[in-house]
Protein backbone atom coordinates (compact mmCIF):
# COMPACT_ATOMS: atom_id res chain seq x y z
CA UNK A 1 0.00 0.00 0.00
CA UNK A 2 1.42 3.22 -0.94
CA UNK A 3 1.36 4.75 2.84
CA UNK A 4 3.81 1.65 3.37
CA UNK A 5 6.39 3.15 0.96
CA UNK A 6 5.52 6.93 2.35
CA UNK A 7 4.60 7.53 5.28
CA UNK A 8 2.82 10.66 6.70
CA UNK A 9 5.60 13.39 6.07
CA UNK A 10 7.69 11.59 3.44
CA UNK A 11 7.60 12.62 -0.34
CA UNK A 12 9.61 11.50 -3.11
CA UNK A 13 12.09 14.17 -5.12
CA UNK A 14 12.76 14.21 -8.54
CA UNK A 15 14.71 17.63 -10.06
CA UNK A 16 15.36 16.99 -14.11
CA UNK A 17 16.64 19.26 -16.89
CA UNK A 18 14.49 21.17 -19.03
CA UNK A 19 13.19 19.42 -22.76
CA UNK A 20 14.82 15.73 -22.43
CA UNK A 21 14.67 15.75 -18.90
CA UNK A 22 11.62 16.49 -18.22
CA UNK A 23 10.03 14.37 -20.99
CA UNK A 24 11.85 11.02 -19.61
CA UNK A 25 9.68 11.39 -16.71
CA UNK A 26 6.59 10.63 -17.89
CA UNK A 27 6.21 7.05 -17.32
CA UNK A 28 8.02 7.69 -13.47
CA UNK A 29 5.03 10.56 -12.86
CA UNK A 30 2.36 8.04 -14.39
CA UNK A 31 3.34 5.22 -11.85
CA UNK A 32 3.38 7.24 -9.27
CA UNK A 33 0.04 8.49 -10.01
CA UNK A 34 -1.14 4.97 -9.94
CA UNK A 35 -0.28 3.93 -7.22
CA UNK A 36 -1.02 7.06 -5.16
CA UNK A 37 2.84 7.73 -4.22
CA UNK A 38 3.31 11.43 -3.24
CA UNK A 39 5.85 13.01 -5.32
CA UNK A 40 7.67 16.34 -6.34
CA UNK A 41 8.93 16.10 -10.06
CA UNK A 42 11.15 19.71 -10.50
CA UNK A 43 11.76 20.35 -13.81
CA UNK A 44 13.81 23.00 -14.91
CA UNK A 45 12.92 25.09 -18.01
CA UNK A 46 13.77 28.04 -20.90
CA UNK A 47 14.11 31.45 -19.27
CA UNK A 48 10.56 33.40 -19.58
CA UNK A 49 11.21 35.96 -21.65
CA UNK A 50 12.23 33.34 -24.16
CA UNK A 51 9.77 30.85 -23.36
CA UNK A 52 7.72 30.46 -26.82
CA UNK A 53 10.46 32.08 -29.13
CA UNK A 54 12.32 29.16 -29.79
CA UNK A 55 14.64 28.83 -26.91
CA UNK A 56 17.07 25.56 -26.20
CA UNK A 57 14.53 22.67 -25.04
CA UNK A 58 11.62 25.06 -24.88
CA UNK A 59 9.04 22.80 -24.90
CA UNK A 60 4.88 23.03 -23.27
CA UNK A 61 6.23 20.72 -20.13
CA UNK A 62 2.58 21.89 -18.06
CA UNK A 63 0.75 20.13 -20.70
CA UNK A 64 2.46 16.92 -20.34
CA UNK A 65 1.77 16.68 -16.87
CA UNK A 66 -1.72 18.30 -16.46
CA UNK A 67 -3.47 14.71 -16.85
CA UNK A 68 -0.60 12.79 -14.43
CA UNK A 69 -0.31 15.31 -11.72
CA UNK A 70 -2.67 16.50 -9.10
CA UNK A 71 -0.85 19.98 -9.65
CA UNK A 72 1.52 21.49 -12.31
CA UNK A 73 2.87 25.15 -12.21
CA UNK A 74 5.90 26.96 -13.43
CA UNK A 75 7.32 29.86 -11.16
CA UNK A 76 7.52 33.50 -12.48
CA UNK A 77 9.40 35.35 -9.76
CA UNK A 78 12.25 34.24 -7.71
CA UNK A 79 9.93 35.36 -4.68
CA UNK A 80 7.27 32.42 -5.56
CA UNK A 81 9.93 29.88 -5.65
CA UNK A 82 9.24 28.74 -1.91
CA UNK A 83 5.94 28.91 -1.73
CA UNK A 84 5.42 27.32 -4.50
CA UNK A 85 7.45 24.39 -3.17
CA UNK A 86 5.39 24.02 -0.07
CA UNK A 87 2.19 24.22 -1.47
CA UNK A 88 3.33 21.60 -3.97
CA UNK A 89 4.82 19.19 -0.78
CA UNK A 90 1.35 19.86 0.75
CA UNK A 91 -0.56 19.26 -2.67
CA UNK A 92 1.18 15.90 -3.26
CA UNK A 93 0.89 14.66 0.55
CA UNK A 94 -2.77 15.68 0.65
CA UNK A 95 -6.06 13.92 0.15
CA UNK A 96 -5.35 10.60 -2.06
CA UNK A 97 -1.16 11.36 -2.46
CA UNK A 98 0.54 11.80 -5.81
CA UNK A 99 2.61 13.50 -7.91
CA UNK A 100 2.58 16.83 -8.47
CA UNK A 101 5.30 19.50 -10.86
CA UNK A 102 7.24 22.46 -10.37
CA UNK A 103 8.38 24.01 -13.18
CA UNK A 104 11.54 26.23 -12.39
CA UNK A 105 12.52 28.52 -15.49
CA UNK A 106 16.76 28.99 -15.67
CA UNK A 107 16.24 32.94 -14.61
CA UNK A 108 14.75 32.25 -11.71
CA UNK A 109 17.68 30.02 -10.77
CA UNK A 110 20.10 31.92 -11.27
CA UNK A 111 21.57 34.92 -8.71
CA UNK A 112 20.81 38.27 -9.52
CA UNK A 113 24.19 39.70 -11.16
CA UNK A 114 24.02 36.72 -13.26
CA UNK A 115 20.79 37.44 -14.62
CA UNK A 116 21.52 41.48 -14.61
CA UNK A 117 24.42 40.73 -16.95
CA UNK A 118 22.90 38.43 -19.31
CA UNK A 119 19.37 39.64 -19.37
CA UNK A 120 19.98 43.20 -18.25
CA UNK A 121 20.80 44.88 -21.98
CA UNK A 122 23.49 47.11 -22.26
CA UNK A 123 24.84 50.13 -20.52
CA UNK A 124 24.57 52.22 -23.73
CA UNK A 125 22.09 51.59 -25.42
CA UNK A 126 21.42 53.99 -28.73
CA UNK A 127 18.48 55.61 -30.03
CA UNK A 128 14.67 55.89 -28.82
CA UNK A 129 13.91 51.84 -29.61
CA UNK A 130 17.51 50.61 -27.60
CA UNK A 131 16.50 52.88 -24.65
CA UNK A 132 12.94 51.44 -24.73
CA UNK A 133 14.42 48.16 -24.71
CA UNK A 134 16.86 48.18 -22.17
CA UNK A 135 14.49 49.41 -19.65
CA UNK A 136 12.28 46.93 -20.59
CA UNK A 137 14.86 44.43 -19.84
CA UNK A 138 16.31 45.58 -16.47
CA UNK A 139 12.23 46.25 -15.40
CA UNK A 140 12.08 42.71 -16.26
CA UNK A 141 15.26 41.63 -14.13
CA UNK A 142 13.87 43.68 -11.07
CA UNK A 143 10.77 42.81 -11.29
CA UNK A 144 11.85 38.26 -11.45
CA UNK A 145 14.13 39.46 -8.17
CA UNK A 146 11.68 41.91 -6.20
CA UNK A 147 10.80 40.65 -3.02
CA UNK A 148 13.61 37.35 -3.07
CA UNK A 149 15.43 38.56 -0.22
CA UNK A 150 12.24 39.03 1.85
CA UNK A 151 11.69 35.86 5.01
CA UNK A 152 9.81 33.33 4.09
CA UNK A 153 7.39 30.68 6.26
CA UNK A 154 8.85 27.64 7.22
CA UNK A 155 6.39 26.31 9.64
CA UNK A 156 5.67 22.93 9.09
CA UNK A 157 3.29 21.89 6.48
CA UNK A 158 -0.11 21.07 6.60
CA UNK A 159 -1.33 17.99 5.77
CA UNK A 160 -4.58 16.65 5.00
CA UNK A 161 -5.07 12.89 4.77
CA UNK A 162 -8.92 11.84 4.60
CA UNK A 163 -10.26 9.11 6.69
CA UNK A 164 -12.63 6.49 5.87
CA UNK A 165 -16.65 6.74 7.36
CA UNK A 166 -18.45 3.89 9.19
CA UNK A 167 -20.29 4.06 5.88
CA UNK A 168 -17.13 3.86 3.52
CA UNK A 169 -15.93 0.85 5.63
CA UNK A 170 -19.12 -0.79 5.08
CA UNK A 171 -20.78 -1.40 8.54
CA UNK A 172 -22.18 1.96 9.11
CA UNK A 173 -22.08 1.72 12.64
CA UNK A 174 -21.70 -1.38 15.47
CA UNK A 175 -21.44 -4.72 13.04
CA UNK A 176 -24.61 -7.15 14.20
CA UNK A 177 -23.76 -9.90 16.09
CA UNK A 178 -22.33 -13.51 14.51
CA UNK A 179 -24.77 -16.13 14.34
CA UNK A 180 -24.29 -19.80 13.10
CA UNK A 181 -25.62 -21.01 10.14
CA UNK A 182 -25.70 -23.96 7.57
CA UNK A 183 -24.42 -23.52 4.06
CA UNK A 184 -24.80 -25.11 0.89
CA UNK A 185 -24.23 -28.91 1.05
CA UNK A 186 -24.85 -28.86 4.88
CA UNK A 187 -21.44 -26.89 5.56
CA UNK A 188 -21.77 -25.17 8.97
CA UNK A 189 -20.51 -22.08 8.75
CA UNK A 190 -20.40 -18.59 10.02
CA UNK A 191 -22.08 -15.36 8.97
CA UNK A 192 -23.52 -11.85 9.49
CA UNK A 193 -26.72 -11.50 10.41
CA UNK A 194 -28.88 -9.83 7.19
CA UNK A 195 -26.17 -11.20 5.14
CA UNK A 196 -27.40 -14.29 4.35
Amino acid sequence: HPTTLFPAGRIGVAAVTAGPGVTNTVTAIKNAQMAESPVLLIGGAAASLQKGRGALQDIDQLSLFKTLCKAFVSVRAVRDIVPTLRKAIATAQSGTPGPVFVELPIDVLYPFHVVEKEIGGTKTARGLRGKVVQWYLQNYVRNLFAGAWEPRDVSPLPVRVPLATEDEVGFGGTPPPFTPRVGGFGVLGWGWDGLR
